[in-house]
């Protein structure tokens, strides 16, 4: 017997997968703020501190927050708190998802995940395990702070496909080769992501060789990569950190909602 409802399925398809896709994005829940932030190799007793100052930042600007700490920063002990797992326990059943997560007060949560990202880097076909993890606990946050070593900036690439990242902060401190690390560092999250400015945060340096040093970067960013960068100031600066933030956030929000003091444009910045 001839199937006589194929004509009008194949008719109608389209409109309902049309139907459908537009019902998906209506219902589903908004993208997080996604904000890397890559570390300077070989200055992981100095982070805890102003990391924790950037997650309140978040915290005070009204978003909740998720800090994956990827980078053994100990960002949860700035807070007081005592990570007991790591993202790589909820993978092999040790804990709930939900318990690999700290508290470290209202509207903010880290998430160890140093193993968990170490487990993905040796062997490539966890590395979308890492983020479907990393992404289901996120599920509630407006904004998650992705703390990883600079050696590991390629492990973004899962989580800009959605537009929830246009933005990167790249920490790095004085020492030989500092110019050569960060810029081989941006040109790692280029590979794997459309960052539209790099936001440079310096540690360990005076202000006058920060601004040498900045205007240098500045200068080989937009001469060998096309890169746009801001210097967004010391990691010693909790004005400077909220400042930051506060424009990031303004960044993420409609046009409409921005406040007049929050336009961008206002860090000192270099286009190519």
């Amino acid at each position: 017997m001839p199937d006589r409802s194929c004509g009008h399925r194949d008719r109608s398809t389209p409109a309902r997968q049309d139907q459908a896709a537009g019902l998906r994005r209506l219902f589903a829940p908004p993208e997080p703020q996604w904000l890397p932030v890559l570390l300077a190799p070989g200055r992981d007793l100095d982070n805890a501190g102003w990391l924790a100052d950037l997650a309140q930042a978040c915290v005070d600007q009204g978003a909740r927050t998720l800090v994956v700490d990827a980078a053994r920063a100990h960002i949860a002990r700035a807070f007081g708190a005592r990570a007991r797992y790591d993202l790589a326990h909820a993978f092999s059943g040790d804990c709930a998802p939900f318990e690999a997560c700290v508290a470290g007060g209202a509207n903010l949560r880290i998430l160890p995940a140093v193993r968990a990202l170490e487990q993905s880097a040796r062997a490539p076909g966890r590395v979308r395990h890492f983020e479907a993890g990393v992404r289901a606990l996120a599920a509630t946050a407006d904004t998650v702070l992705l703390v990883l070593p600079a050696l590991h900036a390629r492990s973004l690439a899962g989580f800009c496909g959605t537009g929830g990242m246009s933005d990167a902060i790249v920490v790095f401190g004085p020492g030989s080769g500092c110019e050569g690390r960060v810029i081989e560092t941006m040109r790692s999250i280029l590979s794997v992501a459309e960052i539209d400015t790099f936001r440079l945060l310096f540690q360990g340096t005076d202000r006058a060789c920060a601004g040498r040093l900045y205007s240098r970067l500045a200068a080989i960013g937009a001469r060998e990569l096309g890169a746009r960068t801001s210097d967004a100031g010391s990691v010693n600066d909790a004005a400077a950190i909220g400042w930051l933030v506060r424009q990031l956030r303004c960044r993420n929000m409609p046009r409409g909602d921005r406040a007049d003091g929050d336009r961008r444009g206002v860090a000192v910045e270099t286009v190519s």
